[in-house]
């Protein structure tokens, strides 16, 4: 009898333990979600402070992909699709590497701060702009944070009326050439704790923001942006 009840609690345990494992994996399968949307809010992060690192960036990651909830991702690799733009909505793609290689894309949303030229009087189209008419401020970005000028370039005026508190892009401004074809200019390559700078001759002309080529003294042709001060920065 004795031998009955021990032999019939063991069965009881094991068929608890067996009930309870579908709860289980499903509660780990739901923490391995949270993480994986967790590094990809952190991946995105820190693609953006390396392409703009004055930059602030709020990001909500949209839900995962359902397969995942039957094979959860324990190992990934992220990377950005062609065209994706950081200060508005995109997909990260999701290279998952463990425990089974699988291919998935998750949906973000950033929202954007950084420093801006922001008008302190209404303008009227075609006025021209000196720097009492603009401060910088953090300001929301809706565009390519390379649309906010940190300084107003010489000799602007806007294209159409501009009201006050808005935050200037390159175009909204009427600009004059900065860099003119067959002219010596700087070129500038900025990196991580270094930066170079060395005289070419540019090849186009070009209003900053625009995008220019220029022929270096050993034959290298580069190609880069102009700034409001007419140097061209090139990436390293």
């Amino acid at each position: 009898m004795h031998r009955f009840f021990a032999c019939l609690i063991l069965l009881l345990q094991a068929t608890a333990s067996v009930a309870a494992t579908p709860a289980v994996a499903q509660a780990r399968g739901v923490e391995l979600r949270i993480d994986l949307r967790a590094e990809t809010q952190r991946w995105l992060l820190s693609e953006i402070a390396r392409m703009y690192p004055d930059v602030q960036a709020h990001i909500d990651i949209g839900p995962l992909d359902a397969r995942l909830t039957k094979a959860p991702c324990l190992s990934a690799r992220f990377f950005l699709p062609a065209g994706a733009r950081l200060w508005s909505t995109g997909s990260v793609g999701v290279r998952c590497t463990s425990p089974e290689a699988g291919l998935f894309y998750l949906g973000y949303q950033t929202a954007l701060r950084g420093p801006a030229l922001v008008l302190q009087r209404n303008v009227a189209a075609r006025a021209g702009l000196s720097s009492g008419d603009v401060t910088l401020m953090l300001a929301p970005y809706t565009q390519d944070p390379g649309a906010y000028p940190r300084e107003l370039p010489q000799g602007a005026s806007s294209v159409r009326p501009l009201a006050a508190g808005q935050a200037i892009v390159l175009a909204d401004l009427l600009l004059p050439d900065l860099v003119h074809a067959g002219a010596q200019v700087r070129v500038r390559a900025t990196g991580s704790g270094f930066s170079v700078a060395q005289e070419g001759k540019a090849l186009s002309a070009g209003k900053a923001g625009a995008m220019v080529q220029v022929k270096m003294p050993g034959g290298r042709i580069v190609r880069g942006t102009v700034t409001p001060a007419g140097e061209v920065n090139v990436l390293p």
